[in-house]
């Protein structure tokens, strides 16, 4: 393997492209120790100072890690997400704007009747809700439990559907979201159940992020519970 120095690219952004090339394709996968800097050396054909540069470069941004007395590590970059007044931004978009595939996989959806809770943000001739559980993803790896709390009678013949639920509600209810929410935060652990769904150890630390959600006429909508990786993911309020 060599990179091409004849290019006007400088060789360690060349071997930047290339390891995290080989981190999308599943090459080395998250947890991974990657080759150490004299192995990446000789693959390459360059320098270990340029080797150096690309390890800590590719630190800084996340990609990897090091660790005392063991090596670097692939460490997949945090999903970052906007959760402001006037720019709420979805799960899926946030994955887009950080080059990750989203997806979601519904794990159940039931009706059941509204608590007080639900009815201080939903008008009150509001009796019954869908409850909605699923796991939202970036490149298959589980990022959020998600419960979703709708009234049913905005959604007349619901079919549950993997997939965006914004796209959905704009689509086949020509609802559309407002841009503002009001959102709360807060540290917590995760449960044994969950813990399961998103791939993590029992007790280690997540965000539970609540969102209340309008349509475009600032009327309630929906209620968003998520229940966040907190090692994957990055939030601005």
């Amino acid at each position: 393997m060599s990179l091409d120095k004849k290019s006007q690219l400088p060789l360690y952004a060349q071997l930047m492209k290339e390891i995290k090339d080989q981190i999308r394709k599943g090459t080395y996968k998250e947890g991974d120790q990657i080759p150490t800097e004299g192995e990446l050396s000789a693959a390459y054909q360059v320098s270990r100072i340029t080797v150096r540069r690309t390890i800590e470069e590719l630190c800084s941004q996340g990609f990897l890690v090091k660790r005392q007395g063991k090596g670097t590590f692939v460490e997949i970059p945090k999903i970052y997400r906007k959760i402001e007044n006037d720019n709420n931004m979805s799960f899926s978009e946030a994955c887009r704007s950080n080059g990750r595939k989203p997806s979601s996989h519904i794990i159940s959806c039931h009706i059941t009747e509204m608590q007080e809770w639900q009815q201080d943000f939903f008008k009150p001739e509001h009796t019954k809700i869908y409850h909605i559980e699923r796991i939202l993803s970036a490149d298959n790896l589980p990022i959020i439990y998600e419960h979703i709390y709708i009234p049913t009678d905005f959604l007349p013949d619901f079919q549950v559907e993997n997939g965006s639920l914004t796209r959905l509600l704009s689509k086949e209810y020509h609802m559309k979201e407002s841009e503002k929410a009001r959102s709360t935060v807060e540290v917590s652990t995760v449960s044994q159940p969950v813990a399961g769904y998103l791939r993590m150890n029992e007790g280690e630390p997540v965000m539970i992020l609540a969102s209340y959600i309008n349509n475009e006429k600032e009327e309630p909508l929906y209620i968003s519970y998520e229940i966040i990786a907190g090692s994957r993911y990055k939030i601005s309020i």
